[in-house]
């Protein structure tokens, strides 16, 4: 028995390894004989021989023998038996899952058994009859290969026994006491079964004839898009500019550069006057100096203090950066109401709806508006705006306008990466097409000239196109969809984006409504669905 259970031990994991090697390249078997790995340990022989009844039923006819005793003859586990069932497999007959109906008949002749497994009664006895049963089962099949297989399986059901009892030592049968015959009916587990089989006729499993290959010529079309020349402009005028919260003595208008927050405030002016002062291409035709105040006081002194303090910021900058006084011009703008509105607005100060009413449509008499102000809620209001709001209403506003010379497109290489506000659209547009169509720095002129110039529908167009060349769909539809003047030449691209996106009829749609080259777009769509046909 030691010898069976290692052959078994060794034939089952190599069958197991073998389960994906054949399985699919061969049909089921159509008959199979098997043996009752849990009965040979017993040393009962037994073989079962299954046949295919269907694509899913299949019967089974087991029979096992016991022949042998045990101890001298004192423990005998003798016994004959045959149990056909009808199987319905679930998937197909002999793969996976099962259910079946099975009928049983055994002659036997046990006693002696083992104390252990077994129970005192059964050692003390011996039962020498005939059983009938019938039961119900489940079980599982797994296939290893074109031969081997194993199954295991479980049942319940009824028997019927009737036998002759006698007791003893079993020295000889015929010393055994007879104790009568007997009969019983029983209810429960009626297999158990784990079965090694080796399956007949299956037959491999002949490759199916290849599809044939239809081959359709698709035409792959060629779109062209649409980009548009930007206009040269003949003056480039530019214009930079900034805010400067200049501090003043108290009732002075001049500047004192080391007087608290001057001199940072004063560096900047320096450096946007110099930037543009400074370079070649650059000549400045004007600075605008705008001096504001906040509404403490009467409207005339604080129109006059906006005056005076433009003309100090005025002379400060003709004193010390060498500007013309031609070049520059000063204006006082007085108490600033409508920045006044816009940051009350935006803050938390109490009673922020009644201030606002006062500030837009109050009287026209801006002392009276203040002291109106002055009076909500005991001067609370008005405290806080004074102390957080109207210190950035005292300032002066300066543009620096200037015009900058035209440039070389070798030139224009390098500005355009450093300081793109100073070439025009055309200047860009020829700096692109100066290199490759298809290469990074065509590309990148063109998105650099749509982020520089952000509402001209030219550098949108353009910078479009060129996403459209690459294929990056994304980009493209960002471009286009700020674009205002939905003309022919977006029509095209449009289209262009449509067939990228996957949508096929509104790329038609776009390219019948666009121009010229619309048209011939439209063809070469046409030509990739007849294909598709």
């Amino acid at each position: 028995m030691k010898k069976f259970i290692l052959v078994a031990l060794l034939i089952v994991p190599t069958m197991l390894m073998a389960q994906s090697r054949d399985k699919d390249e061969y049909t089921l078997p159509t008959w199979n004989i098997k043996t009752n790995l849990l009965s040979d340990i017993t040393t009962t022989m037994n073989l079962g021989i299954e046949f295919r009844t269907g694509g899913h039923t299949s019967i089974d006819i087991p029979v096992s023998w016991n022949p042998w005793s045990f101890s001298g003859g004192s423990t005998r586990f003798q016994h004959i038996e045959v149990k056909p069932e009808f199987r319905y497999w679930l998937k197909e007959t002999f793969r996976g899952h099962w259910f079946d109906i099975h009928a049983g008949w055994a002659d036997y002749n046990v006693g002696g058994l083992w104390n252990g497994p077994f129970t005192q009664y059964m050692k003390d006895n011996r039962f020498d009859g005939q059983v009938y049963g019938v039961g119900i089962g489940w079980g599982y099949r797994w296939n290893f290969s074109r031969h081997w297989g194993l199954e295991a399986t479980v049942g319940v059901g009824y028997a019927h026994l009737d036998y002759d009892q006698y007791a003893g030592q079993y020295a000889c049968l015929e010393c055994d006491e007879a104790l009568g015959n007997k009969t019983k009916n029983y209810f429960g587990p009626t297999k158990l079964g784990l079965n090694l089989i080796f399956g007949f006729g299956a037959k491999k499993i002949e490759a199916p004839a290849p599809e044939p290959i239809v081959v359709v010529e698709r035409y792959e079309p060629m779109f062209e898009v649409v980009f548009i020349t930007p206009a040269a402009e003949p003056v480039k005028v530019r214009q930079e500019s900034g805010k400067a919260y200049l501090e003043y003595v108290v009732g002075k208008s001049d500047i004192v550069k080391d007087f608290r927050n001057n001199a940072t405030e004063l560096a900047l002016i320096e450096k946007t006057i110099n930037d543009v002062k400074n370079n070649s291409d650059a000549t400045i035709t004007s600075i605008g100096l705008y001096g504001w105040a906040s509404p403490e006081g009467t409207w005339a002194s604080n129109m006059k203090l906006s005056e005076n303090r433009a003309a100090s910021l005025e002379r400060y900058i003709e004193t010390n950066y060498g500007i013309d006084s031609k070049v520059v011009e000063a204006e006082g703008k007085g108490e600033d109401w409508a920045t006044l509105g816009d940051l009350v607005e935006a803050s938390n100060v109490a009673h922020k709806d009644e201030i606002i009413r006062i500030i837009n449509n109050g009287t026209p008499d801006y002392d009276i508006r203040e002291r109106e102000i002055r009076a909500i809620d005991g001067g609370r209001p008005y405290n806080a705006i004074k102390t957080e709001i109207y210190p950035k209403l005292r300032r002066t506003d300066y543009f620096i306008d200037y015009e900058v010379a035209p440039i070389s497109t070798e030139r224009a290489r390098e500005v355009i990466l450093i300081r793109p506000a100073h070439l025009s659209l055309n200047e860009m547009f020829l700096v692109a097409d100066s290199y490759s169509r298809n290469s990074r720095e065509y590309h990148e002129a063109m998105e650099i000239a749509a982020r520089t110039y952000p509402n001209s529908d030219v550098a949108n167009m353009n910078a479009a196109a060129s996403a459209l060349e690459r294929g990056d769909a994304t980009v493209a539809a960002a471009f286009l969809g700020k674009i205002k003047d939905q003309n022919s030449a977006w029509q095209n691209n449009m289209g262009i984006l449509s067939w990228l996106q996957g949508n096929k009829e509104r790329a038609e749609a776009y390219f019948k409504a666009g121009g010229n080259q619309a048209a011939v777009n439209a063809a070469e769509l046409e030509k990739h669905l007849k294909s598709m046909k």
